[in-house]
């Protein structure tokens, strides 16, 4: 603050209730049409169904008048092990920068958004004077860092917390209204974000231990999450449970602001696998990705049984 509070205004308001709320037909939509094109097949719960629906339906409703999911992607895993040391992750991901930011940047300039969309609100702040020109391209660019890799993995680590729970799976199945439930224990239980970086603002001290103005603190969010002193059967995936508190999103001033986008997502999806699948088969193991912030997967071979 004050700068952080500015910009953070003109992002929520592109991002308000009401936004969200237009938009969830639509995802629905969408998720139904993606789950029929994939019933009764031997699919990649990842790359043919997790990666596939974010990356279709949040670009268009930022507003990119192109899209390119492997860029989306790739800018993605940028963001994400840009965090971590300087490992073979981020080697990699970085090494696509020269490629992958230029297009990021193009797409997500005034002229390349389509008009009634989340990122032509946020270029609307702009014109209001509550943000500058190019304050609304950055503010733009960061729905695309933080909106994109972060559903992915949420959407596909409830296909794994499913797929491996068919009692869990039979109850969305039963009553449909627990999908919202079973995507937030899936944030709970899995951490698609499981450790973020903070710098301390002001001496302080936390649990007993002095933190000095300037430090890198490393939240742990996922031990948070599994936390046995806070959460009953903390390790025990349950749709049921009233997961009120967990830390999956952030928490304070830096709580993640599309997250209404994020659980519209997600919900739209176990909805449709609700409606229209009988179970979830599982067809191996699963490959859980390396990451320097992200805990998700790189492959899940599954089958949707037709209902």
């Amino acid at each position: 603050p004050p700068a952080h509070t500015r910009t953070r205004r003109a992002i929520m308001r592109a991002l308000s209730p009401r936004v969200v709320a237009d938009l969830r037909a639509g995802f629905l939509a969408d998720a139904r049409a993606l789950v029929d094109r994939l019933i009764g097949r031997e699919i990649c719960g990842v790359r043919d169904l997790a990666e596939v629906y974010p990356t279709t339906v949040f670009p268009k409703a930022v507003g990119l008048k192109a899209s390119d999911a492997g860029k989306l992607l790739d800018y993605a895993a940028m963001v994400f092990n840009a965090l971590g040391p300087d490992n073979t992750q981020r080697r990699a991901a970085m090494a696509k920068g020269p490629e992958v930011g230029p297009w990021i940047a193009a797409a997500c300039l005034r002229e390349n958004l389509q008009a009634g969309s989340i990122g032509a609100a946020i270029y609307g702040s702009a014109d209001d004077g509550e943000i500058t020109e190019e304050e609304a391209g950055m503010l733009v660019r960061s729905l695309l860092s933080a909106g994109v890799d972060t559903t992915v993995t949420a959407i596909g680590n409830a296909l794994w917390a499913l797929s491996r729970n068919p009692a869990q799976f039979a109850a969305l199945r039963g009553d449909v209204s627990l999908a919202q439930g079973a995507f937030e224990e899936t944030l709970r239980f899995t951490s698609p974000v499981e450790a973020f970086c903070r710098t301390a603002a002001v001496d302080c001290e936390v649990a007993g231990v002095r933190i000095v103005e300037g430090t890198k603190v490393l939240c742990v969010l996922g031990a948070g999450n599994l936390d046995p002193d806070h959460w009953a059967d903390a390790g025990q995936f349950d749709i049921r449970r009233k997961t009120v508190g967990h830390l999956a999103l952030g928490v304070g001033v830096h709580v993640c602001v599309g997250q209404n986008v994020g659980r519209a997502e997600g919900q739209a999806v176990l909805t449709a696998l609700a409606e229209r699948v009988a179970s979830i088969e599982v067809l191996g193991a699963a490959v859980w990705r390396p990451g320097n912030a992200i805990h998700g997967l790189e492959a899940l071979p599954l089958r949707l049984v037709e209902k």
